[in-house]
């Protein structure tokens, strides 16, 4: 659905930061069909977003919303849409637990998640323990699976981090591979050591029942705060917790 804009003027560049500001459009299209994808920055301009970007962009003039022929609205979604949008994040780690070659309570947990939409409509919180303003659907975090936080769901890979430490990853699948029964072991660590502007640590750990986990840390610069994942396959790094 999209919607026409009248003969604009110099003025109606505020207007449609109003309606970005209230979430009422998220992009425009030009008259040769471009879509930008709208936001307003902190320092209160009318921008659009980069390309494959979803933190920058440029700020826009009246003269290049003037372009603009129509407007997107933001969709609205029905609650069964949003209860199939939450049941996918929570099917993402079952899926991808579901390829890793090692197990730990963590991969366990994920592979106990609802297997189909329709068990997950039935398996909902127990009555008297959830806000009337809550969902009485569950969510990860009811599952144990995460905390509940804004990294849930998100994925950081092996490849992506050997592209800086190949070397320590390169041991680390050898680590995954092996399990050798032990303490935890170290393979990235270092005071000085960053990764995506953040701090960053790994160490992983085999124990005697067969088990094997492994942990990713990336703090804000000499914090002990920061963001946690945990090793979900033999390939990735999911959100777990945030500090």
């Amino acid at each position: 659905m999209t919607l026409a804009i009248p003969a604009r003027s110099l003025y109606q560049l505020d207007d449609i930061k109003a309606q970005v500001e209230s979430g009422t459009i998220t992009a425009a299209v030009t008259a040769d069909g471009t879509k930008h994808r709208l936001f307003v920055s902190s320092a209160g301009n009318l921008c659009r977003f980069a390309d494959r970007s979803s933190r920058r962009g440029w700020i826009l003039n009246p003269r290049d919303v003037e372009k603009y022929v129509k407007l997107i609205p933001k969709k609205t979604l029905t609650e069964e849409e949003k209860l199939k949008q939450r049941y996918r994040g929570i099917a993402k780690y079952r899926r991808m637990a579901s390829e890793a070659s090692f197990t730990n309570n963590f991969i366990r947990d994920c592979l106990d998640l609802p297997a189909t939409f329709e068990a997950y409509l039935a398996d909902k919180r127990e009555p008297g323990s959830w806000r009337a303003d809550e969902s009485p659907y569950k969510c990860l975090y009811d599952y144990h699976v995460t905390t509940g936080t804004a990294i849930d769901g998100k994925v950081i890979s092996l490849d992506r981090i050997a592209k800086q430490y190949p070397r320590q990853i390169e041991r680390l699948r050898d680590e995954i591979k092996n399990r050798t029964v032990g303490g935890e072991v170290s393979i990235i660590a270092g005071r000085y050591l960053k990764f995506a502007g953040y701090d960053i640590s790994l160490s992983c750990r085999s124990f005697e029942d067969g088990d094997f986990q492994c942990w990713l840390s990336l703090e804000y610069a000499g914090c002990l705060n920061g963001y946690y994942y945990l090793l979900i396959n033999d390939n990735n790094f999911i959100g777990y917790d945030i500090d």
